[in-house]
């Protein structure tokens, strides 16, 4: 069986070498008419680019790896969504690891298997400072998803969690809201130690003593927001629910309604991330929402122009949240 490469490719369809390479990586500029009959000689065929050989020679494998601290979160879908629309529109490929196959993560380095990194940093254990010193090291571009704690030089897209919780804060306000329990993430986590702060200075904004709020550390999980409420409950009363991410206002949603609390007549919830459950419970969620889709095309869009020459991102990007109002703050 005669194996198919890109001179066989070439030979079909009448056109160059150089010119079906240029169709296939979509490198330069190439007549609409030419391109269609490289890519119907190319289906015809079945032929696949041996992205392996191209870049051990020297050239791009046109494929970006990322890193994600897991592949369960919801929210991590509409990253990884916007991520392959641009990726798609370049004609470059996309894998999916996750901390779990650091060992991987390295063959994928040393082996050139990739042109590029988008790393979320959700926490120590996501990746280490030595990763990206080797990433460095070996001139392989990466860009940070959140906010890492080593040092301002690192290029990073994060969206702006102290501006979302002060703008929930200003909501409170509005409610009227004085007895609130915040739940928190994790310890470690940067996304939730900006989002208690910014809504302690939103509420101070709006003249509310944010020493009057009582914090409970949750870590993001379901069950967590779960044990949190029952815990609380046990000593105290709330007018008002905040838990820094939806799973944990789920968990607190679910525990009230076990005991016959009444949501919001009886207390009020809130959460953050606009997961896309959080519009379909009963009372729907009013949450802070992250452009999760914009900040993957964002982040592999800008890869791929440091990875075709052009300017590399030099500092951090931060993208603005928006509050979306349902009913579970009585609205």
């Amino acid at each position: 069986m005669q194996k198919i490469t890109i001179d066989v490719v070439a030979e079909k369809c009448g056109f160059s070498r150089a010119t079906v390479s240029r169709v296939i990586n979509r490198e330069g500029i190439v007549k609409p008419s030419t391109a269609e009959k490289v890519e119907k000689a190319v289906q015809e065929l079945g032929y696949t680019p041996n992205l392996m050989a191209r870049a051990l020679s020297g050239g791009n494998s046109r494929t970006i790896a990322i890193l994600l601290p897991d592949v369960v979160r919801e929210y991590y879908t509409a990253l990884i969504a916007g991520a392959d629309a641009a990726a798609e529109e370049k004609g470059y490929n996309l894998i999916i690891k996750t901390r779990n196959t650091k060992r991987a993560l390295i063959d994928l380095i040393e082996g050139r298997r990739v042109d590029a990194f988008l790393l979320r940093f959700a926490g120590s254990s996501s990746f280490d400072l030595e990763f990206l010193n080797r990433l460095k090291k070996r001139k392989i571009p990466y860009i940070i998803i959140g906010k890492p704690p080593f040092s301002d030089d690192h290029p990073s897209i994060l969206i702006d969690n102290i501006g979302g919780a002060r703008l929930m804060a200003k909501h409170y306000a509005m409610h009227g809201f004085q007895r609130i329990l915040f739940i928190t993430g994790p310890e470690e986590s940067l996304d939730s130690q900006d989002r208690i702060y910014g809504f302690k200075i939103g509420l101070s904004e709006q003249g509310i003593d944010p020493a009057n709020v009582v914090v409970v550390r949750g870590d993001f999980s379901r069950q967590s927001g779960y044990e949190a409420m029952r815990t609380f409950l046990e000593t105290e009363r709330a007018d008002v629910v905040f838990a820094a991410n939806d799973h944990m206002a789920l968990g607190v949603m679910r525990y009230c309604q076990d005991i016959g609390m009444r949501v919001p007549e009886d207390i009020a919830i809130t959460g953050f991330d606009d997961n896309f459950f959080a519009e379909y419970l009963q009372p729907s969620l009013t949450t802070v929402q992250q452009p999760m889709h914009a900040i993957g095309d964002l982040a592999v869009g800008n890869l791929i122009q440091i990875i075709e020459g052009g300017r590399a991102l030099e500092s951090r990007i931060i993208l603005s949240t928006k509050l979306q109002i349902r009913h579970s703050c009585g609205c």
